[in-house]
């Protein structure tokens, strides 16, 4: 259960960095998709969970892309690899204190 927990963090991360990168690359086509692919004002359960999901997987570098949005072509692209590194070194220390959490929680 525990490594279940590890593997579901592993894909989490991964994905917000893949995405990550494609918004460095393709970053009007992804912000649009991300749009695209959530509801505005969810009214019930269903598009409540959408909005989560997606939210739980991309949701980072979309919300970096937000901050961005009013820039030129080139300093976008800078300061989402300035988020990106920051989202890695952050992404690394919230996964290493969940693994001590996680260690200590199979040793029980």
């Amino acid at each position: 259960m525990i490594e279940l927990i590890r593997l579901g963090l592993y894909m989490i991360i991964s994905a917000q960095a893949a995405y990550f990168i494609v918004i460095i690359l393709l970053y009007d086509l992804m912000m649009d998709w991300y749009e695209w692919g959530t509801f505005p004002d969810p009214r019930n359960i269903f598009e409540k969970t959408v909005n989560i999901l997606t939210a739980l997987i991309f949701g980072l570098s979309y919300w970096a892309g937000l901050r961005v949005k009013k820039r030129n072509w080139f300093m976008k692209r800078v300061y989402l690899v300035g988020y990106f590194i920051l989202f890695i070194i952050l992404a690394t220390i919230t996964y290493k204190l969940i693994n001590i959490v996680l260690k200590y929680i199979e040793q029980l």
